[in-house]
């Protein structure tokens, strides 16, 4: 207790004030520092990152790498090499971004402000010290995964591409055990982003090597994760409200020029959305440097960081009078970029909010509606239809003796709490099980047959993943289609499947039959497949991607979308079906988008997607 109370105090609002108060004298150095270093970091690090995992997609033999694909890419020398060449330079590019914010804040905390040949030669001589220590490798797992999860502190461009897909969360918050499981790692995350949040600034700074700031840190923040949590919130709150008052602001003017000027409405539309991502680039940079200040000063009070000021100009600096000369002709340089920033953003906006939706994109019931039952079971089949869902989704197995159960999981444990395989019971045992929900919903595992047959009553379509245990029957796709037929005609339902051969021997057995093929994850592009259409998890999907695929005459399906904006986001931009575990709430969106008058929702939904992540 005594040495806690013996160590030097670590305060908030006096490093808040810190953070804001250097930021907004220096406000003019500020935004131009926040447009060269963020804007090389989006404009050359990013598209040289990205064409380099391009690269190694390609010298591996790879259109795009995907979920089953990867291991190709793995398997290829070259492709390894340039793969971990683009991780080393990820990790290289984003210290050095933070880092300069970092030697710029230390500046201004001693009183000064630093010119571009002292960062540069500060930079420099830091960097090659770490590069020289193999220690340095442990900032690969915190800036590659543990930052961009943890949503606390920096963050990067370059890492956002690091997250939980949608569907694997999906999936874990299903039962309590998993649930439980799901949160407790996101805690951890979060509580171990507060106990590092001063790393790069004492690595940068400091003289130590990356397990030496992490440790330093670590005790810096030790029983005062709350104190953390308040200076983080000192930076984040304001920025959301800034955010959100920009959102509003920008919409504005296109809600009068629905009512006064329609056919101005576009290109009214395109400039305030131009503006805000604009102003959005800005404030977040700007919002990086309060932050990066404040930590700095905080670590400073706290005794993490030497006394000593550093100094304002080296040998190499120009005088006083010729630098504010060059901050001046520096600050004209980024106002005229930002300007035409402007107007090649509002020429790029003006396609994108020209397309209106028609309200086609069809709604599909994620293995049915689980509100009304638990999920593949004719209750949740029966609700899925009565909200009215174009078509529902549901998974079959083949069960051990050769039977067709509707059942996602390989395993009961989830839905039964009973650890046995599908594949080691016959139809008749599955069909006997009790199945159950956190909802508190309970049936029976339903056959294929009994399944298609209650559909066909009410002349509900379905879209059947064909599911795989890996213990089927050589020709179980020929006997599913077969059994389909028997019972109800295969070309009243359509399919789909996460296997590429099972789509492949689909489509060669019954072309006359509607298959589809499912990616969890594609990077660098869509793959070649004979599929009719390709389902395309959350994270995977963009617009050119969507393009990519009606160029080739293959549909664009969207899985499992949760939330209405983003339903509404798919919807506009006019994809064939959206998998949802809501179709209620789909359909509700897609009415609302059926209804819209003018173009002041669509740039709302814009606004909306650029500020959930900016």
């Amino acid at each position: 207790m005594t040495l806690l109370m013996s160590r030097a105090p670590l305060p908030i609002l006096g490093s808040l004030s810190s953070g804001y108060r250097q930021t907004l004298l220096r406000l003019r150095s500020t935004l131009v520092l926040v447009a060269v270093v963020q804007g090389a970091v989006a404009l050359i690090a990013a598209p040289l990152l990205v064409g380099m995992f391009t690269l190694a997609a390609r010298s591996s033999g790879l259109i795009a790498v995907t979920d089953t694909t990867a291991g190709a890419l793995f398997g290829s020398p070259l492709g390894v090499t340039i793969v971990v060449v683009s991780l080393l330079l990820t990790v290289a590019a984003a210290l050095t971004q933070l880092a300069v914010f970092a030697v710029v804040a230390r500046h201004r905390e001693g009183g000064g402000e630093p010119g571009v040949r002292t960062i540069a030669a500060q930079l420099r001589q830091r960097l090659i010290a770490l590069a020289r220590r193999p220690s340095t490798l442990a900032l690969i797992p915190y800036l590659i995964l543990l930052l961009p999860l943890g949503h606390v502190g920096f963050g990067s461009v370059l890492t956002r591409w690091v997250s939980i897909p949608a569907f694997v969360s999906d999936e874990l918050l299903k039962s309590p055990t998993t649930t439980a499981i799901y949160v407790g790692f996101l805690l951890i995350v979060w509580w171990l982003n507060l106990r590092f949040v001063f790393a790069l600034p004492l690595l940068v700074l400091g003289e130590g090597s990356a397990p030496g700031a992490l440790a330093a840190s670590w005790r810096l923040t030790r029983w005062r994760s709350i104190r953390v949590v308040g200076l983080l919130l000192g930076v984040a709150v304001p920025l959301t409200l800034a955010l959100t008052a920009l959102g509003i602001i920008a919409v504005l003017p296109t809600v009068l020029s629905d009512a006064v000027a329609p056919e101005a409405s576009v290109v009214v539309a395109a400039i305030g959305l131009a503006l805000l991502q604009v102003l959005v680039f800005f404030l977040v940079g700007v919002s990086v440097m309060v932050q990066m200040q404040a930590l700095v000063h905080a670590a400073g009070a706290g005794g993490a960081l030497r006394a000593d000021a550093p100094e304002v100009f080296d040998a190499g600096d120009a005088s006083d009078a010729s630098a504010v000369r060059t901050s001046r002709t520096a600050a004209r340089i980024v106002a005229a970029g930002a300007l035409a920033t402007v107007v090649a953003l509002t020429v790029a906006a003006i396609g994108p909010l020209s397309e209106v939706a028609d309200g086609s994109a069809e709604v599909l019931g994620h293995r049915g509606f689980s509100d009304g039952g638990v999920e593949n079971t004719l209750s949740a089949l029966e609700a899925a239809n009565r909200a009215g869902a174009d078509l529902v989704e549901m998974d079959v197995l083949q069960t051990k003796d050769g039977g067709w159960v509707v059942m996602h999981d390989t395993t009961l444990s989830r839905l039964a709490g009973q650890d046995v395989a599908v594949a080691d019971l016959t139809l008749d045992e599955l069909t006997r099980i009790e199945v159950h929900d956190a909802a508190g919903h309970v049936d029976t595992i339903p056959s294929l047959e009994a399944y298609l047959r209650r559909a066909k009553e009410l002349d509900q379509e379905l879209l059947i993943e064909i599911k795989t245990h890996g213990k089927e029957t050589p020709d179980y796709v020929a006997e599913l289609i077969a059994f389909i037929d028997e019972v109800d005609d295969a070309d009243a339902h359509i399919y789909h499947s996460l296997v590429s051969h099972v789509v492949e021997e689909f489509s060669t057995l019954r072309p006359d039959l509607t298959i589809g093929y499912i990616l969890a994850l594609s990077f660098t592009g869509v793959p070649e497949s004979p599929a009719d259409f390709l389902v395309l998890e959350q994270s995977a999907y963009d617009r050119e991607k969507r393009d990519m695929l009606w160029d080739r005459g293959q549909g664009v399906f969207v899985w499992t979308v949760q939330d209405a904006a983003a339903m509404r986001e798919y919807m506009r931009d006019n994809v064939d079906g959206i998998i949802t575990d809501h179709p209620d709430v789909a359909l509700t969106e897609r009415d609302g988008i059926r209804d819209d008058i003018g173009v002041a929702a669509r740039l709302q939904d814009a606004v909306d997607r650029l500020l959930v992540n900016p």
